[in-house]
């Protein structure tokens, strides 16, 4: 497996993995495209064997040093092998290479990723019972360093 940044060819792959990973939660399609203008350096994507198999978002806050992590997906048939943690320190160390000093993400308090995310040194900062509206809690966790 190799991880590399987006290229335009890959944004059809990278929607359908968000897609399958968030349904409705999920990011339009176009909005990839803006972002990979904006962030060229933090749409990564993993590929194996010629295929797309999970990639990872990232950007900048008003505040140089303030970064985030907006978006990972891997393939759900390649879960839980350590295509998302690949991925994941890679951006971890873009963002820092960028002069990010703080790291924050989202995580819903089910969702199993929050593992590999306290794995890598990310913290509860704030949890928050409709941070996406009534209904949808979310654990904002932040990684200082």
């Amino acid at each position: 497996m190799k991880t590399r940044a987006a290229t335009k060819a890959d944004l059809g792959e990278v929607f359908r993995l968000e897609q399958a990973g968030f349904g409705s939660h999920g990011y339009p399609d176009f909005l990839f495209r803006q972002l990979l203008e904006l962030w060229p350096n933090f749409l990564l994507v993993a590929e194996s064997e010629g295929k797309l198999v999970g990639y990872a978002l990232g950007g900048m806050g008003e505040a140089k040093e303030h970064g985030w992590i907006l978006s990972l997906a891997v393939d759900e048939q390649l879960r839980g092998q350590g295509i998302g943690k690949v991925l994941l320190q890679r951006l971890c160390r873009d963002l820092a290479d960028s002069g990010c000093t703080e790291l924050r993400l989202t995580v819903h308090p089910d969702n199993g990723a929050a593992g590999l995310y306290r794995a890598l040194g990310f913290e509860t900062e704030t949890s928050e019972p409709d941070y996406f509206g009534f209904g949808e809690p979310r654990q904002v966790l932040l990684r200082r360093g």
